[in-house]
């Protein structure tokens, strides 16, 4: 946890056993860690550097360990204002940010305050449905019809949709049965469950629906032989109407087949994404939920999601029984 601080695990264990035996040499403690001698020099060096070791000058080549804070602190106070200067540079590009979002809705037709826009244009769908996902907070709510979702599309949408599912927002999916047999769509499929979506699947509902917290949606008629026709829906009323159809189809669609015919839990097989295992490795040292949130950049409800899902595919009934079958099955 200390390595932020430039202390790596050989030098923090040097660092308590002097500590512990000042009278232990370079060899005695390199022979305690289980590391080369030039190893342990180094990290003593690192210490000395620190001020967290001194050399002794009542017992010549010896060492004193200092205490903690006195060497620390001053790397502490180093590193928090360093993030209180990333904080500044933060604000200044929300600030940026906020100009650029201004000057975009100023220049776009019908502005942001219509409570339902029709657009003609595939770019400009394309542009809505990006910023939807992009600006969500809480749900989001999609249908996906089978020419709604082509492969360039995709490929736009899943860093969007990943990045959403990071920060905590629920994501409920109902995509057309061809999602099956469509390589581009098993993949898609896998690597957003496996940060936490949810997908169904059913027959080509023939409307491709998008909705963001309950208030605002994207709705694309798509008509063979016929120009794609698009709303943009902010009306709460109309917004819900479109919400109430999610439901429905939901509810009437089946769970997602995995690739051996069997059914998938959230559509991904049974081995640990990245995200996944890391947080294994972060649970087995005794990280808590929240810190363990901030290590992944993703909300603590996010977090427990993703521990209930494992301990149910690790078949454990405890986080610590879940360690130990995942350093069985070789996840750690």
């Amino acid at each position: 946890m200390l390595e932020f601080l430039g202390l790596d695990d050989v030098t923090l264990a040097a660092y308590r056993l002097w500590l512990r035996h000042p009278e232990m040499g370079v060899d005695g403690v390199a022979a305690a860690v289980g590391q080369p001698a030039g190893a342990v020099r180094r990290s003593r060096d690192r210490l000395v550097e620190l001020s967290l070791l001194l050399p002794s000058t009542e017992r010549p080549g010896h060492l004193v360990a200092v205490h903690p804070e006195a060497g620390l602190e001053h790397l502490l106070q180093a590193q928090h204002e360093a993030l209180i200067r990333r904080h500044e540079r933060l604000v200044r590009a929300r600030a940026q940010v906020n100009t650029f979002v201004s000057e975009y809705l100023d220049n776009r037709p019908g502005g942001d305050g219509a409570e339902v826009e029709h657009i003609d244009s595939a770019d400009q769908a394309r542009v809505e449905l990006l910023t939807l996902l992009g600006r969500s907070e809480k749900e989001v709510l999609a249908l996906h019809t089978r020419q709604g979702m082509p492969p360039a599309l995709t490929a736009e949408v899943l860093p969007v949709e990943l990045r959403a599912l990071r920060r905590g927002v629920t994501m409920r999916s109902v995509l057309p049965r061809t999602v099956n047999t469509d390589e581009t769509g098993v993949g898609y499929v896998r690597t957003v469950a496996s940060h936490g979506l949810e997908a169904r699947v059913t027959d080509d509902p023939r409307i491709d629906a998008t909705t963001v917290d309950g208030r605002v949606g994207l709705v694309q008629f798509i008509s063979p032989g016929a120009d794609q026709l698009a709303l943009i829906v902010r009306s709460p009323a109309l917004a819900n109407l479109v919400t109430q159809l999610f439901e429905q189809v939901w509810e009437s669609a089946e769970p997602l087949a995995s690739p051996d015919g069997g059914v998938a839990e959230n559509g991904a097989d049974d081995r640990p994404s990245d995200t996944e295992r890391l947080l294994l490795r972060l649970l087995s040292l005794g990280v808590k939920d929240e810190a363990a949130a901030r290590h992944l950049g993703v909300s603590v409800r996010t977090v427990r999601r993703m521990v209930a899902d494992l301990m149910m595919r690790l078949d454990a009934r405890s986080r610590f029984q879940a360690g130990t079958v995942a350093a069985r099955r070789g996840w750690l």
